[in-house]
C-alpha cells in the first residue's frame, strides 16, 4: 500500500509547501475546536488576511485524519510540523512613525528547519519508493519572495511604504516539540483496525491500506452491489450444477456402455459439478472469507478453506484439462477415425489434476483474500497460481482451440461435398459449445492480467475512500472501485461451465436413446413396478453422433459411399470404440 502512503503524503506536504507569505494579518486566540489546541503552548496565533479559522480548523483537522494512516513514529512529527506551520506563533511590533503615529505589525512565527527535518525523516521511509515526491517533500523549500518556509535560525522580513516607512524585522524561528500523551498512537478510522491491535503473530493473511491499519473484514469492493453479484453466482450456478448431474447420469451411470467421448463428458461434468459443490459451501455461511479472528482473512490453517480451495482447484483444473479432451474426439470422429491409447491419456490427466491440485496445498498457499474466496493465494508474484493453474490451463486453451480450427475445417470439407444439413447443425453445435468453453477459460485468466494493469485505480480509488473515512462519518463513504462489469462478466463464466458442456451434448436425440436403452433404468423401473408407467424401448441402431469417440475403417467406406448416413456410420462404429 505504499502508493496510498504516497498519496497522503503528498497532499500534506504540497498543503505545507502551498501557503506563501501573506502578510498584514492579525494575531487570533486558538480556538479551543482547533484540532492543535492540545499540542501548542501559546495562545494567539498568526492568521493570514483573507482566511478564516473554521476553515482552517476544517483543513488541518482533515489532515489529521491522514495523519492517521502513517505510523507511531511519523505521526507525533507531523502532528507538530503541520501545527506550527497551520497555527504560527504571532509577534508583534510596534513601531513609530515620523509624525508620531504607532503602529504595530503582527508577523509570524515560522517552524525552524529541524523541526521540518525530525518529521521528514520517518515519514518519507514509506516513500522512498517514490523518487519523483523527494522534490515537494523537502524542508529547503521557500516562498516566492526567496525567503525559506523552514528557516534555520530566523526570518527576515520587509515591510516598505513608499513615503511612509521602512522597516525590517527578524523573527525567530518556532523550534517547539510538544507531544501530547496520545500523538504517537495511531487511531485507524473505522472500519480500518490498527494494526498493532489486532495482527496476530504467525498469521500473514492481512490486508494493510499502510502500515498501520489493515482492512477490516469482510470488506466489500462493490459494497453496493455485492448481493446482485452473490444472487447471480448462486442460481447460475445451481443451474451448473443440475445440467452436470444430468449430464454424469447420462453419460456416466445410465450407459450400457461407456464410450471414450462420453467419458471425456463425464470427466468434464464431475469437474464442473464439484467447482458447484465449492461455491455451495462457501455460500452457506456469510462472509466465508473472514476467519474469526477481527480483520484477518482466512488461510490454509482454517480447515474450511483449505478444503474449498482445493475442490474448487480440483473442480476447475478437471474441467479444464478435459474440454480439450472432448475437442479432440470431436476432431479424431471428424475425421471418421478413433482415438488410440485413451487409456494412456486418461491416467496422464488425472495424475496432472491431482498433482497441481495438491501442490499449492503443499506449500501452504491455499487462502482468501479481499476480492476472492479461498484459492491459490498471488504471494510470490503469483508463481504459484502460474506454474498451478495458469500456464496448465493456456496449454490446454491452445490444444483446445487447435482441435476446434481443425474440426471446422473437416466439417467443411465434408459438407462440401455431401451437404447434410442435421449433420451440419449438430457438428455446429458441437463447435459454438467448444467456442463458448475457449471463450470462458480465456477470459477467466485473462482477466487476472487486466486487474493487475489497472492496480494504480484500485489504490487510487482506495486512497480517496481512505481520506474519506478519515473526515468523519464512514458510512458516507463509498469505494468506487472499477471493474465492476468485468467481475459480473468473470461470475457468470465461471458459474456457467456445467452448463456449457449441457448445451453442446445434453440437447441431443442420444440422450433419449441412453435413457430408453439403459438396462439399468429399466432394471430400477421394473423394481419400482413403473412399467405399465414408463415404456423403456429396447437398443436399436442411433442416428446421431454423440454418443460415439471413433470409427472403424469398414465405416469410412461406408461414408464413402453416401454421405447422408454419416451419423449412422459414426455411431455404428461406437461398437468399436467402447473400450478403454
Amino acid at each position: 500500500m505504499k502508493k496510498l502512503i504516497f498519496f497522503i503524503f503528498s497532499f500534506l506536504i504540497l498543503y505545507v509547501n502551498s501557503q506563501d507569505i501573506k502578510l498584514g494579518g492579525s494575531c487570533e486566540l486558538i480556538d479551543s475546536n482547533s484540532p492543535c489546541f492540545s499540542n501548542l503552548n501559546y495562545t494567539k496565533f498568526y492568521l493570514p488576511p483573507g482566511d478564516s479559522i473554521a476553515q482552517l480548523n476544517k483543513n488541518v483537522s482533515d489532515i489529521m485524519g491522514l495523519i492517521e494512516f502513517t505510523s507511531s513514529e511519523c505521526k507525533p512529527n507531523a502532528i507538530n510540523l503541520i501545527c506550527l506551520k497551520s497555527y504560527p506563533k504571532c509577534e508583534t511590533f510596534n513601531e513609530t512613525l515620523s509624525n508620531n503615529t504607532n503602529i504595530s505589525f503582527n508577523l509570524p512565527s515560522l517552524p525552524c528547519n529541524s523541526i521540518c527535518m525530525k518529521a521528514e525523516t520517518p515519514c518519507k521511509s514509506f516513500i522512498d519508493s517514490f523518487s519523483n515526491l523527494l522534490k515537494d517533500l523537502s524542508c529547503n523549500s521557500i516562498f516566492s519572495n526567496g525567503e525559506p518556509m523552514f528557516p534555520i535560525n530566523s526570518t527576515d522580513y520587509k515591510i516598505k511604504e513608499t513615503n511612509n516607512f521602512d522597516f525590517n524585522f527578524n523573527v525567530q524561528c518556532n523550534d517547539l516539540i510538544i507531544f501530547d500523551n496520545a500523538s504517537s498512537v495511531i487511531n485507524c478510522p473505522a472500519p480500518l483496525l490498527n494494526a498493532k491491535d489486532y495482527v496476530l503473530p504467525g498469521k500473514t493473511t492481512y490486508y494493510y491500506i499502510t502500515d498501520s491499519c489493515i482492512l477490516d473484514c469482510p470488506f466489500e469492493i462493490y459494497p453496493s452491489k455485492t448481493h446482485i453479484l452473490n444472487t447471480t453466482n448462486y442460481v447460475l450456478t445451481s443451474i451448473s450444477f443440475i445440467t452436470c448431474i444430468f449430464m454424469i447420469l447420462t453419460f456416466g451411470v445410465l450407459p450400457n456402455k461407456i464410450t471414450h467421448r462420453m467419458e471425456s463428458i463425464l470427466s468434464f461434468s464431475c469437474g464442473g459439478c464439484i467447482t458447484a459443490l465449492s461455491l455451495f459451501i462457501q455460500s452457506r455461511q456469510n462472509h466465508f472469507n473472514c476467519s474469526s479472528d477481527p480483520g484477518r482473512f482466512k488461510s490454509q490453517s482454517d480447515y474450511l478453506c483449505l478444503l474449498t480451495g482445493l475442490i474448487f482447484q480440483f473442480g476447475a483444473i478437471t474441467s479444464i484439462f478435459w474440454a480439450p479432451m472432448i475437442a479432440f474426439d470431436f476432431f479424431i470422429t471428424s475425421r471418421l477415425s478413433k482415438i488410440r491409447k485413451f487409456g494412456l491419456y486418461r491416467i496422464f490427466i488425472w495424475s496432472l489434476i491431482f498433482i497441481l491440485t495438491a501442490l499449492p496445498a503443499f506449500g501452504g498457499k491455499y487462502s482468501a483474500t479481499v476480492a476472492t474466496s479461498c484459492w491459490i493465494n498471488s504471494d510470490d508474484g503469483s508463481a504459484w497460481q502460474y506454474i498451478s493453474f495458469y500456464i496448465p490451463s493456456w496449454c490446454a486453451m491452445g490444444l483446445l482451440c487447435i482441435f476446434s480450427i481443425l474440426s471446422v475445417i473437416n466439417v467443411s470439407k465434408m459438407y462440401m461435398k455431401s451437404p447434410n444439413r442435421r449433420i451440419l447443425f449438430f457438428n455446429i453445435k458441437i463447435i459454438i459449445t467448444c467456442l463458448i468453453l475457449l471463450f470462458n477459460l480465456t477470459f477467466a485468466s485473462s482477466l487476472k492480467f487486466y486487474m493487475e494493469d489497472r492496480m494504480d485505480t484500485y489504490f487510487d480509488a482506495i486512497a480517496v475512500w481512505a481520506e474519506c473515512i478519515s473526515k468523519g462519518d464512514p458510512s458516507q463513504c463509498e469505494l468506487h472501485a472499477p471493474g465492476y462489469e468485468l467481475k459480473a462478466l468473470n461470475v457468470v463464466v465461471v458459474s456457467i461451465l456445467g452448463f456449457c458442456i449441457f448445451i453442446g451434448y445434453g440437447l441431443d436425440p442420444i440422450v433419449i436413446q441412453i435413457w430408453k436403452e439403459s438396462e439399468k433404468l429399466k432394471w430400477i423401473v421394473d423394481k419400482l413396478g413403473l412399467n405399465d408407467f414408463i415404456k423403456l424401448g429396447s437398443e436399436t441402431s442411433t442416428t446421431n453422433t454423440s454418443g460415439s469417440g471413433s470409427g472403424s475403417r469398414s465405416d469410412k467406406r461406408q461414408s464413402k459411399i453416401k454421405m447422408s448416413k454419416l451419423s449412422t456410420t459414426i455411431e455404428t462404429s461406437t461398437e468399436t470404440s467402447g473400450e478403454n
